[in-house]
């Protein structure tokens, strides 16, 4: 462990931004080709990342089939159906209920719909990320997604993980594609022969789909960014040394995962140098602290020590918190209830993490009756005036004057 400067930490941050940054130019290419050559650019990219030829990427149903009986025996079946109770639970939780606001005369109603279809982006590397599938499909299920478009890389046999489809499956995925990278986003963003366009794409990924998701927003929603983990620990004397080693190797074991220990209590930070372990180590003031955290912004943030949980209420820019000696990431990423799909590189700052209202949109119905239009014609009809709009201020005018009907007599009233 190295313990380093705010300049220093600025500079490992600012380092990591660049080369997500530069990510977005080839990023660009890959989505450019996309949605010029379709199926044909996937193939190509296919080939030259995931190193296998494909040309149908749709999982088949004896591929489901195999993977299905391969992953979901009586055990697995077992805690799948456990832990995705909990999930649902905590997502309907999630449901907002809108509401009717009004007087006499009027009604105004927010009112909030599902989004689909949606895309969801599953990350293959090194694991099977069935605990991704889980805190992507369940809140969309909750939230009433009809139609879920799942794509995730290819191995070198051109096959799909089993688990990650045999997972996405019982859940009720019917579509399934082999296709990763920001080629995947592409391909969703735009549509191809294949691959159904959807309206909104989520899921956590490397710097590549991060910036072509980054790069595709307005053409389609995205949750947030959500790239390479990372984890930040607040610690003091009274946190077992152990615990905490283990909290940042935890998230330092992902590729480009990052590791930052942040405490304002010399003797605790003089152990944890003496004790060694992963990442880096910023010593504060204690009255710098919350304004530390908060500036960081993490994706998460594990809170350890005496004042925990009196920390954990003054931090309000994190992705998801952690308050006490054993509540590790750990139980976030799996089974906490939150989705683990979580801002990223400071964005905790504004984005919220993946969630039910992730996968659903507000709008309004608005209802008046002539009563009720009347009592606010003047206001309308000044603001409009105001505004320099008269066409405005005469489709409220218009209301209240004589239309001459049909036949030659007037409109009633």
């Amino acid at each position: 462990m190295e313990q380093v400067s705010r300049e220093r930490l600025e500079s490992i941050l600012a380092e990591r931004r660049r080369r997500f940054d530069a990510a977005e130019s080839a990023a660009a290419g890959i989505i450019e080709k996309v949605r010029a050559a379709g199926d044909e650019a996937l193939a190509e990219f296919t080939l030259r990342f995931d190193g296998v030829a494909l040309k149908r990427f749709q999982v088949g149903p004896a591929e489901t089939m195999a993977a299905r009986r391969a992953f979901l025996t009586g055990e697995w079946l077992a805690r799948l159906q456990r832990v995705t109770d909990r999930l649902v639970d905590f997502a309907r939780r999630e449901l907002p209920a809108g509401f009717t606001a009004g007087g006499r005369g009027e009604r105004v109603e927010r009112v909030f719909n599902p989004i689909s279809p949606v895309g969801i982006y599953i990350p293959a590397g090194t694991a099977p990320l069935v605990s991704t599938v889980l805190m992507t499909v369940v809140p969309a299920r909750v939230a009433g997604v009809r139609e879920i478009v799942l794509v995730t890389p290819p191995d070198r046999r051109g096959r799909a993980n089993p688990a990650v489809v045999a997972t996405a499956a019982w859940l009720g995925v019917e579509r399934i594609f082999k296709i990763g990278g920001a080629q995947a986003v592409a391909a969703l963003a735009f549509g191809t022969r294949q691959v159904p366009r959807v309206a909104k794409i989520v899921g956590p990924g490397n710097e590549y789909v991060a910036a072509a998701k980054r790069l595709l927003y307005g053409r389609v929603d995205i949750d947030c960014p959500a790239g390479p983990s990372e984890v930040v620990v607040c610690a003091d004397r009274t946190a077992p040394v152990e615990f905490v080693k283990a909290e940042l190797a935890a998230q330092a074991e992902h590729r480009q995962g990052l590791a930052v220990l942040v405490t304002a209590d010399r003797s605790f930070a003089r152990k944890m140098l003496a004790a060694g372990g992963p990442g880096v180590m910023r010593l504060v003031t204690p009255g710098r602290l919350v304004d530390e955290l908060n500036g960081l912004a993490p994706e998460h943030l594990v809170l350890i020590g005496r004042s925990a949980a009196g920390l954990a209420r003054r931090i309000d820019r994190a992705g998801a918190v952690f308050v006490g000696a054993y509540s590790p990431v750990a139980l976030g990423d799996y089974l906490a209830g939150p989705s683990h799909v979580l801002p990223t590189g400071g964005a905790a700052a504004a984005f919220s993490g993946l969630s039910v209202l992730t996968f659903l949109r507000s709008s309004s119905r608005i209802a008046w009756s002539r009563s009720g239009l009347k009592a606010w014609a003047r206001d309308l009809e000044a603001l409009a005036e105001l505004e320099g709009l008269p066409a405005h201020r005469l489709s409220v005018n218009r209301r209240f004057s004589p239309v001459p009907a049909r036949g030659g007599r007037a409109a009633e009233k």
